[in-house]
């Protein structure tokens, strides 16, 4: 195989000049609009008694683990292994996991209770070479409880401080190492992006200058809308509230463009996750589940498994990254037992299956020129130049 006669930096080279042989047929496939259609899954296992709550770029996946005892314990899980429990000091008997930054910060909570929404305590997971380090976040000055709701790379770890705990603090809070400070003027923080703009409700603070942006809610009588989820092109998504039975929304907000329903109406409905595109998941409460690509009518998730993997029905949706991949749960064939899944777009140019389009598929193209083996992207039954210029257009790694 050529990935073992090159070194490195001699595949990086070769690649360099590969590309600028193939810039001209590049130029012509990426001229062609891309195809809206939603694209084919097939689904990773990450496994059972899994409440996953958050998953990077990387593709790594935070939440809850419950053990036989029904403890629930912080977990983080790597693509190509098993999901693995976060250090919690023993005086804390559960913990939680609710979001992770693109570089891989976890924050949380913990709680002396067996779930650690009950009685919680706001907490951080940093990763080193050798693992995770624990840290305790320190609550607002005279406060009991506190959590930490979301992070990004920049180490703005948000959440609230004081109150009832149960999702119910009564200050909007950032926990820096000096302690916590509050954040003014807003409910609890749903997500916090890369460009340190904070969501919460259908207002954005900017942590840089501390100036808050309320976004207007489309026409109609609504009480109000509920923010969860936030990219880092200021679309954000969530549901809007209406003032009884059947009136609530599941809806989106594409920066610069406005505010787009993406769902019917219900007593318990929203649009859970968004990516920088604009794509998102979203639910219905004891209903139905979906989603709903940018340009596409909305879709349900057994719809888009690719062939082979429809011995799976997805029970739920979270997370959507911007390569589309997805965090959700299911039940494999008539198996009543629930595990937790990466739905991965299936990507004809990842010739490795890895998931991301990069070195080791061009080697493996390049190895089998001239031939009709692995690399035929076009189809015509032999590997050359149109077939490395459809995997250099569709480069991510």
């Amino acid at each position: 195989m050529l990935r073992s006669v090159l070194t490195r930096p001699a595949l990086r080279t070769t690649f360099a000049l590969l590309r600028a042989i193939a810039t001209g047929f590049v130029a012509s496939v990426c001229a062609q609009p891309l195809s809206a259609v939603p694209p084919e899954y097939r689904v990773e296992a990450i496994g059972a008694n899994l409440t996953g709550f958050d998953m990077n770029a990387s593709l790594r996946v935070v939440g809850r683990a419950l053990n036989a005892q029904q403890i629930g314990r912080a977990f983080v899980a790597a693509r190509g292994g098993p999901p693995e429990l976060l250090p919690t000091p023993a005086s804390w008997q559960s913990s939680d996991a609710y979001a992770i930054s693109p570089n891989g910060i976890i924050v949380g909570a913990v709680s002396t209770a067996s779930i650690a929404s009950i009685g919680s305590r706001a907490a951080a997971w940093h990763p080193t070479k050798k693992g995770y380090v624990f840290t305790l976040l320190a609550p607002y000055p005279g406060d009991t409880y506190s959590t930490a709701t979301a992070v990004n790379s920049h180490g703005d770890i948000v959440g609230g401080s004081g109150g009832l705990g149960l999702g119910m603090y009564s200050r909007s809070v950032r926990f820096t190492a000096a302690g916590a400070q509050v954040l003014p003027d807003i409910s609890l923080p749903a997500d916090v992006n890369e460009h340190r703009v904070v969501l919460a409700w259908n207002q954005l603070l900017d942590l840089d200058d501390m100036s808050l942006t309320t976004i207007p809610l489309p026409p109609g009588n609504w009480q109000g809308f509920t923010g969860i989820d936030l990219s880092d092109t200021g679309n954000f998504c969530g549901q809007i509230l209406g003032f009884s039975g059947c009136s609530n929304f599941a809806i989106r907000y594409r920066a610069g463009i406005g505010w787009e329903f993406v769902g019917g109406c219900a007593t318990t409905t929203a649009a859970n996750a968004i990516n920088d595109t604009g794509d998102v998941s979203g639910y219905v409460q004891n209903g139905g589940i979906w989603m709903s690509f940018l340009g596409e009518t909305n879709v349900a998730p057994d719809d888009l498994l690719a062939p082979g993997e429809e011995a799976w029905m997805i029970t739920g949706l979270g997370t959507v990254t911007n390569d589309r991949a997805i965090l959700a749960s299911g039940r494999h064939g008539g198996s009543t037992t629930t595990q937790l899944l990466r739905m991965i777009p299936v990507i004809p140019e990842d010739i490795t299956g890895d998931g991301s389009v990069g070195a080791d598929d061009l080697a493996l193209l390049l190895a089998a020129w001239g031939t009709g083996g692995p690399g035929d992207l076009d189809g015509d039954g032999v590997v050359g130049a149109s077939d490395l210029g459809l995997l250099l257009a569709a480069w991510s790694a």
